[in-house]
């Protein structure tokens, strides 16, 4: 930045000072300046203002000079009295802002504030807001910190400002915005030998985008970084160190901290050791973690805290995030409350945690105690360098509603349904996923219900005898046509009763002894029947509900559907195979399909006694082999009997009972299936949870997408605006002449309109309010949307490189775009006070009215800024696309071969 004496010369005379012969003063001063001897120019400067105390060129030399000698108390005295001179120059208030802060002057940000508002100086200006960004990035605030670097003016030459971008960098990390990041550090490109401060930027964003990449992995946040991405960031960092940038020694630390690389830990080490620094408590700490020592670690940063190191504290706190150390964090706020009891009478003081930490830290203990779903929530409003650790602990709550499967016979320990269910229904609900909350409820409900075992095969195994047989009744209609056949659902009730589900039609309720002619009727009239509900009231039906399924090869599609949709319905699977003709293609083709689904599944051969036993073992072995070979499982080896056989034994034929094998089939069943009957009940619930959970995360995540883009379109369109705004408080003077010739036309029109009025007396024109009124809506009407239009086209042709970014989202064509709603009533409201002010409102149509289009300019470019700052709430989809990612990594990570 130039000399203020510099600039001031040319802009106050000398005739004062030549006056009082403080001329030769004056050039000494300067000289001694330019040969670098400031205390001599001090002194000439002091001479000048003992005689001439309010000379604007003496406290300019005054300032210089205490500047260049480093007596910034000094610096603040004499800008301040300068200011009062020329308080409209923004190089005064810059500096004395500047000055101010280094020696902790109360007034210094209102000093660089002052500094922004000087449009015609416009490098004072934009050093100013660059300043005023550092400080709200440096007080933890980059909101506000984007506000002030969206105040700077687009550069007018194609090169972009690398200044801004590397603060838009830094603020988007903060808000955890790793596209915007990105979009900045493009424009930064590679950091120089001397860009530290670009360096780390980069070093910080290469870590975030690891970090998010490992949290979108089934592993989670708490995987690895890669070898690679930790090199570039340390090799960044250090350079960042070496040069003294602020947070490279916390980046650098936390790096060690978290790393178990000898090679890593040794390098940084040589080069803290060669800066003299190993003592430091950040450093000390770092290595210790490094080394396991966390304990050491800890008392390494709590002496720093006690010495009141703020350094320490910070490091304490990046250290905490990294190596996700909730004793730390402890450590910090107990040093917090303990600081505010020793300040109790000068005011306590707040915990030294950020807001994210301290939601962090409250979920963390609420998960402690037992409140995953208020963890979450609490989780959900972390972001920036928090997002990662809290991530893991999404995923470690997931994981703890959803305990490990324990054995070969599916999980033994039971999911934590209540909240597993409660988390999918408020996901679903949040994502108008209405058919998945319908889902979700149906899992509710079966979680109280007996075990579902569905009986399938194809048809003519036999399947509905098998059923009768293991209920010890004649209940299942079997000899029914595979043209009439269809999902039989046996359950328990207190009286024996059929209800017939009629597609289209009303339900039929009959007594079992009927149901098969009813079933007969009703194919014969071409109804079609939905499903078939059997009722009764057998004890063995109170634990474990039969669907008895169509066979898989009837000639029905609907029939064949029908199988399959039960299925998704079954807890567990009895495959009956025809024995004579086991394991044909089309039998291993639907019991593959349903080992892909995780359906448990037992293999029965029927009709064992149609085969010798010789043949009979052959057919075992057959069906064994081709298990194996398509790599089906069976909960026990395949058992041969013959169910009709065991259905004659349980009516009361001993024989045939002690022939049909049924004591090796009634042990499977009771041991395998009903005394398992919590475990498949559970291996059930969470295979269809876990498919909802997935189908819910898949959506979530496309949801989230389309609010990035967005989000990232909004942004754009933000810049756009910005970009116009500045453009015409710039360029204002020149459009206004222009603008007001393209009104021509309008004005020929207004003329026409106001000609009655030229005839009236001067005093009522003057005085007439409806007169006035008139004048004011024939201007308004002829002349707002014109001068709206105009403003319009002009903001959008001297912002065009923003606007071509945003045209395809917008739909704007190469004839720019209309003005706003908000911008055009701010045009109006200057032609309204126009006319309100104006002596003579009628004779406006006949003058040029430059200096109205250049109010109505400003009037438009404060719209478009207002419209660039209107706060767009950050949408809800990232923190359910969280959510359902860490609920289906549960699921996934619980799916073991037993369970798949």
């Amino acid at each position: 930045m130039a000399r203020l004496v510099e600039a001031l010369n040319r802009f106050f005379g000398r005739v004062e000072i030549l006056a009082l012969g403080l001329e030769n003063e004056r050039s000494a001063a300067e000289a001694a300046l330019a040969k670098g001897m400031p205390l001599e120019a001090r002194e000439h400067a002091r001479t000048i203002l003992s005689v001439l105390p309010d000379s604007a060129v003496g406290l300019a030399l005054w300032a210089d000079a205490a500047e260049d000698a480093w007596l910034d108390q000094e610096v603040v005295a004499a800008l301040t009295d300068l200011a009062k001179r020329v308080p409209w120059r923004a190089d005064v208030w810059l500096r004395l802002g500047r000055a101010g802060q280094r020696v902790g002057w109360d007034g210094a940000r209102d000093a660089i504030e002052r500094a922004t508002s000087a449009p015609e100086e416009r490098d004072a200006a934009r050093l100013a807001l660059l300043d005023l960004s550092d400080l709200d990035l440096a007080a933890g605030d980059p909101a506000r910190a984007q506000r002030w670097l969206d105040r700077i003016p687009a550069p007018l030459t194609t090169v972009p400002d690398r200044d801004v971008a590397l603060r838009r960098a830094e603020c988007a990390l903060a808000y955890g915005d790793l596209d915007g990041a990105r979009a900045a550090a493009e424009i930064l490109g590679e950091p120089t030998a001397i860009e530290g401060r670009a360096a780390l930027v980069l070093a910080r964003l290469a870590l975030a985008e690891a970090s998010a990449a490992a949290a979108s992995s089934a592993a989670g946040s708490s995987a690895a970084l890669p070898p690679a991405v930790v090199g570039r960031a340390l090799d960044l960092g250090l350079r960042a160190l070496v040069l003294d940038v602020p947070g490279a020694a916390e980046l650098c630390a936390a790096l060690v901290a978290a790393s178990r690389d000898v090679l890593v830990v040794d390098r940084v080490r040589r080069v803290v050791r060669a800066a003299g620094a190993l003592d430091e408590p950040t450093w000390a700490a770092a290595f210790a973690f490094a080394e396991g020592r966390r304990d050491d670690a800890r008392q390494a940063l709590a002496r720093g805290l006690s010495a009141g190191d703020r350094a320490a504290a910070a490091a304490l706190l990046r250290m905490a995030v990294e190596t996700r150390d909730l004793g730390a964090l402890d450590a910090l706020v107990a040093r917090g409350k303990a600081k505010a009891k020793d300040e109790e009478p000068r005011g306590a003081a707040a915990p030294p945690l950020p807001p994210d930490l301290v939601r962090l830290r409250d979920a963390a203990a609420m998960a402690s105690a037992g409140q995953g779903s208020g963890a979450l929530d609490a989780l959900d409003a972390v972001t920036g360098e928090g997002a990662a650790w809290a991530d893991d602990m999404r995923r470690a709550i997931a994981q703890a509603w959803v305990p490990p499967a324990d054995g070969p016979a599916g999980a033994r320990a039971a999911a934590a349904w209540s909240d597993v269910l409660r988390e999918l229904a408020r996901t679903a609900k949040l994502l108008d996923r209405l058919d998945l909350l319908a889902a979700i409820e149906a899992l509710a409900v079966e979680r109280e219900r007996p075990l579902r075992a569905a009986v399938v095969g194809e048809f003519n195994a036999g399947k509905s005898t098998f059923l009768n047989a293991l209920l010890g009744e004649d209940v299942a209609p079997t000899g029914v046509l595979p043209t009439t056949a269809t999902l039989h659902w046996v359950a328990w009730a207190p009286d024996p009763f059929a209800r017939i589900v009629v597609r289209g039609g009303q339900d039929r309720v009959v007594p079992h002894a009927a149901l098969k002619d009813t079933l007969r009727a009703l194919a014969a009239a071409g109804d079609k029947v939905a499903r078939v509900f059997i009722y009764a009231p057998i004890e063995r039906l109170k634990r474990v509900e039969i669907l008895d399924t169509p066979g898989f090869n009837a000639p029905d599609p609907d029939h064949i559907a029908e199988a399959r949709r039960a299925f998704d319905e079954a807890h567990v699977a009895i495959w009956l195979l025809d024995a004579p003709q086991a394991m044909k293609e089309s039998e291993r083709r639907v019991l593959s399909e349903i080992s892909a689904l995780g359906v448990p599944v037992q293999i029965l051969a029927n009709k064992a006694d149609r085969l010798k036993p010789d043949a009979l073992e052959t057919v075992l072995a057959h069906v064994r082999d081709s298990l194996a070979a398509s790599a089906i499982a069976s909960l026990t080896p395949p058992i041969a009997f013959s169910a009709r056989l065991s259905l004659k034994g349980r009516l009361g034929d001993e024989a045939a009972l002690a022939a049909s094998g049924w004591a090796e089939v009634e042990a499977l069943f009771a041991e395998q299936i009903v005394d398992a009957s919590d475990a498949l009940r559970e291996r059930a619930l969470r295979r269809k949870a876990g498919r909802i959970a997935a189908e819910l995360a898949q959506t979530a995540s496309a949801r989230a997408a389309e609010d990035r883009e967005a989000g990232r379109r909004a942004r754009a369109e933000a810049d756009r605006l910005r970009a116009s705004a500045a453009y015409l408080r710039r360029e204002r003077r020149a459009l206004a002449a222009a603008i007001d010739k393209a009104l021509e036309p309008a004005r020929r029109e207004l003329a026409s309109d106001l000609r009655p009025i030229a005839a009236l007396p001067e005093e009522r024109k003057r005085t007439d309010a409806s007169v006035r009124a008139y004048v004011q809506e024939r201007l308004v009407a002829r002349l707002s949307w014109p001068l709206s239009a105009e403003i319009a086209r002009a903001a959008r042709a001297g912002a065009e490189p923003a606007a071509r970014g945003v045209r395809g989202a917008s739909g704007a064509d190469e004839g720019g775009a209309a003005p706003s709603p908000r911008a055009a009533a701010h045009v109006r409201a200057v032609l309204m006070g126009m006319v309100a002010v104006h002596d003579a409102p009628d004779e406006l149509a006949a003058r040029p009215i430059e200096g109205v289009v250049e109010a109505a300019i400003d009037a438009f470019a404060m719209a478009l800024s207002a419209e660039a700052e209107a706060p767009v709430p950050p949408p809800a989809s990232a923190a359910v696309e969280l959510r359902a990612q860490a609920l289906r990594a549960a699921f996934e990570a619980r799916v073991t071969p037993a369970s798949a």
